[in-house]
């Protein structure tokens, strides 16, 4: 272990819809088996924004309460390490998922650790606060190591990409398959170079122009609006927006006996759902939760180059203007789709026009 970074931090606290502030916390103690890590990058994502304004289901269903720290996607340095921790040393770049399992109920035990009976989130489901601060504590279990060809700002958008890693999973999308992903947000073109990577036909489907244009970059093969799209022409469909037109386009786009993985995770209800498209198709369908089972495959694709997460980052905001950074994320109108907050990063922070060169 390493001396204490002192006793308080900064970190985003959210207090009520639409209601924020950089609060001073108390640095958290270092726990056995978990390390002390610096913050270097926090990545906001439509989770984080239905937490900000509101409409968020987990505040709905009372799985969250305000006041809490924000953020689940991150990235930063190892400045203590825990009494039990092996493979971790101070000062090794890090980055993690927030699924936190009690290793101990049935569930836990046969290997279905992301269905654990006793699961909590950081960041998003159960008291965890979230990563949005100077220092986080985290269960060793949950962190991997980074190479140092791989930057930190890269670093914090792995995170969602494990998720879209384990969508395309699921369906076995393989070599020749005709894939169609529904969106070009994070979720959507990280999974656009998953897929492509396999050596599938991948077309990406969404109703941003510079999202369209941003998937072509990353590998689609072809790109098109929701009209444009035709029915029954595709043996695997990714939705990874959780928008209520999207969610009830994807049953009609794939095949009979085609496969189906809803990434997005809806606020509410959608009524215009085609449920017996699911039934008259034969379809096999995948609900895909985080992607905890996929961190080390998902770097091997990103340090060979087969995934660049970098071209998704819009711009870099500091800790203080994170109120900016939530509005640029709801506004839209962005080239990429990310958007980070600088915790201590290692470079300077950029506007949000500047793009993730």
């Amino acid at each position: 272990m390493t001396g204490s970074p002192g006793s308080t931090m900064r970190a985003l606290l959210l207090t009520g819809p639409r209601q924020w502030q950089v609060a001073e916390l108390p640095v958290p103690v270092t726990e056995p088996g978990h390390c002390l890590v610096r913050v270097a990058y926090v990545g906001l994502c439509g989770t984080d924004l239905a937490f900000y304004d509101g409409s968020s289901g987990y505040l709905r269903d009372g799985l969250k309460r305000y006041p809490f720290v924000v953020g689940h996607e991150w990235s930063g340095t190892v400045v203590e390490v825990g009494t039990g921790v092996q493979g971790f040393a101070v000062g090794d770049p890090v980055a993690g998922h927030n699924v936190v399992t009690c290793d101990a109920c049935d569930r836990c035990r046969s290997g279905r650790r992301l269905h654990c009976r006793n699961r909590t989130e950081i960041g998003v489901l159960g008291t965890c606060p979230g990563v949005a601060s100077e220092y986080i504590c985290m269960p060793a279990k949950t962190l991997l190591p980074l190479p140092a060809s791989l930057d930190l700002r890269s670093a914090a958008v792995l995170e969602p990409a494990t998720a879209s890693a384990h969508a395309v999973a699921r369906l076995g999308v393989r070599e020749g398959d005709a894939v169609a992903v529904l969106g070009t947000g994070t979720l959507g073109l990280a999974a656009v170079q998953i897929a492509r990577s396999t050596g599938a036909r991948v077309t990406a489907v969404g109703v941003e122009a510079a999202g369209l244009a941003l998937a072509r970059e990353l590998g689609a093969e072809a790109v098109l609006r929701p009209e444009e799209a035709e029915d029954d022409a595709y043996g695997a469909v990714i939705e990874a927006t959780g928008a209520e037109p999207a969610i009830a386009l994807a049953p009609r786009l794939v095949a009979p006996g085609g496969r189906l993985a809803f990434l997005g995770v809806p606020h509410g209800p959608v009524p215009a759902f085609p449920s017996a498209q699911l039934v008259m198709k034969n379809l096999e369908v995948h609900g895909v939760l985080s992607g905890i089972e996929q961190w080390d495959a998902l770097l091997r694709l990103v340090v060979h180059g087969h995934v660049d997460l970098g071209a998704l980052i819009d711009g870099v905001l500091p800790l203080a203007s994170a109120g900016d950074a939530l509005t640029a994320l709801a506004g839209g109108r962005r080239s990429r789709p990310k958007v980070l907050l600088e915790i201590g990063g290692r470079s300077g922070s950029a506007d949000l026009t500047e793009g993730a060169a």
